[in-house]
């Protein structure tokens, strides 16, 4: 499996995976895995051979993307560049949780808001914590108000009153088409355009997603002359790359950005 771990754990699309010394740490599944990048492989610790596969998507066949969309010349520049930057197979309910804390704030922001969730609501392990259950944010839901969430405070434990009660299908939103994924997801609680794609292409199957953000605006009006409002900007780029649009979006928005 091609996989750079820096370019993969560092893109932006995930939050609570750090750097430590030589390799990464992060919380997979309520346990403390550690990878560090040997040659062309990856040495894990805390996590099976499978779930790993299964985490990085090694389904995912990435020479064949390439191939797929190499005719687009800034792309493959990206492709070349960032050589082994893949999606992540990310928990539903932690992505979507992580994503409504994501509104309308930097990377920054995002890791300090969800890592006080974490310390306040998680269980602790060898001083990480893992990311709380809907029950564990309902437990005391009131010391949210000290996580320094702001106005996203309250759609944050509405989200996980929802994912408690089960109201929230994860497999039906899997099984969904994607144009009727985002519109299911925006009904929920802090869910809009952009989070609903973000957890589309992250979390539940629907690589076509193309999450627009003020970066990926930018790019695609700099580099392709798209333009518009959300939507506009969204259909164009998925029609442009088509079913491995969201390959095509985490390579813009990591290269961009850089």
């Amino acid at each position: 499996m091609i996989l750079d771990l820096d370019h993969t754990l560092g893109c932006g699309q995930v939050f609570r995976w750090r750097k430590d010394g030589d390799g990464w740490k992060g919380v997979v599944d309520g346990r403390l895995v550690t990878l560090r990048q040997d040659g062309r492989g990856v040495s894990v610790s805390g996590m099976s051979d499978e779930r790993y596969a299964q985490y990085f998507r090694q389904d995912d066949d990435l020479e064949s993307i390439y191939r797929e969309l190499d005719w687009d010349e800034q792309l493959s520049s990206y492709f070349r560049k960032y050589r082994g930057l893949r999606l992540i197979r990310q928990d539903p309910w932690e992505c979507m949780a992580s994503y409504v804390l994501a509104t309308n704030a930097n990377i920054p922001r995002i890791q300090g808001m969800i890592e006080k969730v974490c310390r306040t609501f998680g269980t602790e392990m060898d001083g990480y914590h893992t990311f709380p259950t809907p029950g564990q944010l309902l437990d005391g839901c009131e010391r949210a108000e000290g996580c320094g969430l702001g106005y996203r405070s309250k759609r944050f434990i509405e989200l996980a009153r929802k994912a408690y009660r089960e109201e929230i299908d994860f497999p039906g939103l899997m099984s969904m088409r994607y144009d009727d994924c985002v519109r299911t997801l925006v009904e929920l609680p802090g869910i809009g355009p952009k989070v609903a794609d973000c957890v589309s292409v992250f979390s539940l199957e629907h690589l076509e997603a193309f999450p627009v953000d003020v970066r990926i605006r930018k790019a695609m009006a700099e580099l392709y002359g798209i333009e518009g409002s959300y939507r506009t900007v969204n259909r164009l780029s998925r029609e442009r790359f088509g079913r491995w649009a969201g390959y095509a979006q985490e390579y813009i928005y990591y290269a961009f950005g850089r």
